[in-house]
């Protein structure tokens, strides 16, 4: 059914669900499974000195650790899962490299947000289904012991 699915991961508990959720998905439909983590661009001024040295040291251990969440997800469930990190605005991010790439899926976990902060400024998740050009699977609750 899907061939190449696209998991927007960040670490959150929302995050942790979909990330089971697309590695049983990706076994049972023999499909690519792909982690993206997307993280905001620096800011562009600095009044600090070493200010953008330890915000990008930061978001490199940030991407380790990530990528280490991710590399267990694949030994559980005997898969390849590739992990991709790119700057930008999350929700616009992920679409594009689901365009670019040709996914079939993405799957994104629900925000943690209380609902009129999710009514306020809308969240990812939605932001996502608004804007991609293929099926997105939003998942809600908490990891679980999927596939065992």
């Amino acid at each position: 059914m899907f061939k190449k699915i696209l998991i927007g991961y960040d670490g959150s508990k929302g995050a942790q669900a979909a990330l089971q959720r697309a590695a049983v998905m990706a076994r049972e439909f023999n499909a690519q499974l792909t982690a993206l983590w997307v993280r905001e661009p620096l800011p562009r001024h600095s009044d600090l000195p070493g200010e953008f040295e330890e915000e990008a040291e930061a978001a490199e251990e940030y991407f380790k650790v990530r990528s280490e969440e991710v590399k267990a997800a694949a030994e559980q469930h005997g898969l390849a899962i590739g992990c991709e990190t790119r700057r930008g605005h999350p929700a616009k991010t992920i679409v594009k490299f689901a365009n670019d790439g040709g996914y079939d899926l993405i799957v994104v976990g629900h925000s943690d947000h209380s609902e009129l902060w999710g009514r306020l400024l809308g969240d990812t998740a939605d932001r996502i289904t608004d804007h991609a050009h293929c099926s997105v699977l939003v998942v809600k609750g908490y990891p679980t012991a999927l596939g065992k």
